[in-house]
């Protein structure tokens, strides 16, 4: 796509073209705004943006470059950030730069695109709020995709594909803003724990399954307690998930949002030992085995 001469941003979907006609050259170029916390912000997030910053330390210029993740290739990749026309300086004796504030007064939306260096695209598109603040109202790839730490997840490769796509579900309900919903997910791999826990181990435990089924939330627990993870009891098991159900019925999105990746982070640990535990055991019963064979 070609532009006309009062558009100079252009790009093709194969090479991008950096135009040169809107790059700055200032002692102080750092950009405050592009940054890989960007492109892991939930959609429709209200940002806030101090409307004093400079446009050329806020939209992209200078050819910037960042590194970030490449989910095409899985691993990371040199972006590079094509000039934006809302970054220029008015270069006419005696002007100064403007502020953001001046030129979201002028816009609705705008977009920012890059490219890495493998020729893969990235490409987010915003919309001004008012004067000091914006929302990301799409991106490609998506917010899910650009994060490196939720699809190099190795444990996930050993999760059955229930527990996989409860975890897959609830990170990417998170990247759409929609938190109470990736909370109800994160307490599904928590109830299910709970179920396979105790038909991993029900010829141990002195109550049949419907009858454990019903059961409060804590007294499920405490009937499995010696066969949990040990995170579980460390940390209070219960404790996950009493916030977890607090965050689904009682709190905000934003509150919803502000406590997830702390619920996330239990929830994996929880996961991960669970998987240890049971490597443990395979391995003890394949020595038992070898040993019977002597």
């Amino acid at each position: 796509m070609t532009d006309n001469n009062n558009n100079v941003e252009s790009v093709c979907f194969r090479k991008i073209e950096f135009n040169n006609r809107y790059v700055i050259t200032t002692n102080d170029m750092e950009n405050i705004f592009i940054n890989e916390e960007l492109f892991k912000l939930p959609l429709y997030k209200k940002i806030e943006v101090a409307n004093n910053t400079k446009n050329y330390k806020f939209f992209p210029n200078a050819n910037l470059k960042i590194e970030l993740y490449c989910n095409e290739c899985k691993k990371r990749r040199i972006y590079t950030f094509m000039n934006s026309k809302h970054a220029f300086i008015n270069m006419d004796p005696g002007s100064s730069p403007n502020n953001v504030k001046d030129e979201f007064q002028k816009l609705d939306f705008f977009r920012i695109i890059a490219q890495a260096d493998c020729g893969h695209q990235l490409i987010a598109d915003f919309r001004v709020i008012d004067d000091s603040h914006i929302e990301k109202i799409g991106q490609y790839p998506s917010i899910y995709d650009m994060n490196e730490e939720i699809n190099n997840k190795q444990f996930l490769k050993l999760l059955s594909k229930e527990y996989a796509d409860y975890y897959k579900t609830a990170c990417s309900l998170y990247s759409f803003n929609s938190c109470i919903g990736a909370l109800t997910y994160l307490r599904r791999i928590f109830e299910k724990l709970l179920i396979d826990v105790f038909n991993d181990n029900k010829d141990e435990i002195s109550i049949e399954f419907d009858e454990y089924k019903k059961l409060r939330m804590e007294d499920k627990i405490k009937k499995i307690k010696n066969y949990l993870p040990d995170i579980m009891q460390e940390h209070g098991f219960n404790t996950i998930y009493i916030k977890i159900s607090d965050g689904i019925h009682n709190l905000t999105e934003e509150e919803c949002y502000s406590i997830f990746p702390v619920l996330k982070q239990g929830i994996e640990e929880i996961l991960i030992e669970r998987l240890e535990k049971q490597d443990k055991e395979k391995r003890k019963k394949e020595l038992s085995n070898k040993l019977s064979n002597l």
